[in-house]
């Protein structure tokens, strides 16, 4: 056992003559050497300022376009005017139900956009 042990030592001796500089460890490293490049000292690119998330994508909406606020105002503006049938005018922000001049209106109508 004590010849294995030092035909093990000598074996490891001649492996380090032969590699004298061990490989690096650290991940950063290795990178480098795959890559052939060296991480800078100074950062040069920054994280964006401003994001522009629309909101959460859900499976049926995964085809579709999303539309700003501003094309939803504008189809609102293009939809056909109904008549209320309270106080008789053309209008797409209130109905019967809601109408402001209807004293037993159930809901409050919604804001008008300008």
């Amino acid at each position: 056992m004590g010849d294995f042990v030092e035909k093990l030592k000598k074996l490891w001796t001649e492996v380090e003559a032969e590699v004298p500089n061990h490989p690096s460890i650290e991940t950063g490293d290795v990178i480098g050497e795959h890559y052939a490049i060296s991480k800078p000292d100074k950062k040069t690119v920054n994280n964006p300022t401003k994001v522009n998330n629309k909101g959460n994508i859900t499976e049926k909406e995964r085809n579709k376009r999303r539309k700003s606020e501003k094309e939803k105002a504008l189809g609102v503006k293009k939809k056909q005017k109904k008549i209320c049938g309270f106080c008789g005018v053309k209008t797409n922000f209130h109905t019967k139900t809601t109408c402001p001049d209807n004293p037993n209106a159930r809901k409050k109508p919604r804001p008008t956009v300008s």
